[in-house]
């Protein structure tokens, strides 16, 4: 069951590809998202350090050339419990099933 509670932030240049997953996060219960088109945006939101967010899903573009390691991205942006980076939209709504529910249970 998910943790309806959880502040998710979905970081995509493309509003429709963040809202094909926000949908996605709606059918599977989820409805606390927020989305970002703009680089600057997250840019100011991470030098805010704030932690209005539990979960940031962020296209692989907007988190930066050759950004893989999402490890490395969250020390970056530590405001943020959990950081998911994905490629494909398509792909990654396709697993957010089991991704959300490893979110869910860990603290």
């Amino acid at each position: 069951m998910p943790t309806k509670s959880l502040r998710i932030l979905i970081a995509d240049a493309d509003p429709e590809q963040a809202l094909h997953i926000e949908r996605a996060l709606n059918i599977l219960g989820y409805y606390r998202i927020a989305p970002l088109y703009n680089p600057e945006a997250l840019v100011s939101l991470s030098n805010a350090r704030t932690a209005e967010y539990d979960v940031l899903l962020i296209n692989q573009e907007m988190a930066g050339v050759g950004v893989a390691d999402e490890d490395g991205f969250r020390k970056d942006n530590s405001q943020f419990r959990h950081v998911l980076i994905y490629a494909d939209a398509d792909r990654f709504v396709n697993q957010l099933t089991g991704l959300m529910q490893t979110l869910d249970t860990s603290p």
